[in-house]
């Protein structure tokens, strides 16, 4: 995990502009004024995953690589683009994605609180699970699915959900389909080979895909 979050911060670093004030807006300065500098700022002290395990919605623990994620490094959202075979049978169209989640301390919060924020996995999760129960009512096998995941972002262009598949550690797109939850085949073998392989697209195919000229 931390090569992978190296790497990709090395990519990001070497495009023009990459610090976007309005991602940190309400983070504490001191991580403000460190963001200017590199967009990976190591932590010091480490997140209780505990509530995460022990809360009555959930009652499971959280994977060690997700943890390593969310401890390594204070980061805004790991954006890019990646290979996708949703896209198109040619491989000539790309998902703009800006997922998974950030860790970002805010004002007046303390370091667990990165679990519990707006787009935080435990939140992103809790409303994986309400939205299933709301689009498959008594569908038992969707709702038994929605277990086997936990949604650790979204995608920018398309609104699919970014799963985690708890028994394999694969990252999944939520699936379109009225019988089920996932996609059949997964976009990544971990969650490290996903952030790995991401890209940047030039602002132009950025803008074209975005308006929906490609794609």
């Amino acid at each position: 995990m931390k090569d992978a979050l190296i790497n990709y911060s090395k990519k990001a670093m070497a495009r023009p502009n990459y610090y976007n004030p309005g991602e940190y807006e309400g983070v504490v300065p001191e991580l403000k004024t460190e963001f200017q500098r590199n967009i990976l700022v190591p932590r010091t002290t480490k997140t209780n995953f505990e509530p995460f395990r022990y809360c009555s919605r959930f009652g499971f623990e959280l994977p060690d690589d997700i943890k390593s994620y969310i401890n390594l490094y204070w980061h805004s959202y790991i954006e890019g683009a990646y290979d996708c075979y949703k896209q198109d049978e040619n491989g000539e169209y790309y998902k703009f994605d800006e997922g998974p989640i950030p860790v970002l301390k805010h004002n007046h919060e303390t370091d667990d609180d990165v679990l519990f924020q707006k787009n935080g996995v435990y939140n992103l999760t809790e409303q994986l699970y309400e939205n299933c129960k709301k689009e498959h009512p008594g569908c038992d096998d969707i709702t038994e699915e929605v277990k086997e995941y936990i949604c650790i972002g979204w995608t920018g262009y398309a609104a699919h959900a970014v799963l985690y598949k708890i028994a394999t550690g694969e990252i999944y797109l939520e699936s379109w389909r009225e019988d089920r939850l996932a996609d059949d085949k997964p976009i990544a073998g971990s969650l490290s080979e996903l952030i790995s392989v991401c890209f940047f697209l030039s602002q132009n195919r950025k803008s074209l895909i975005n308006s929906g000229v490609l794609g």
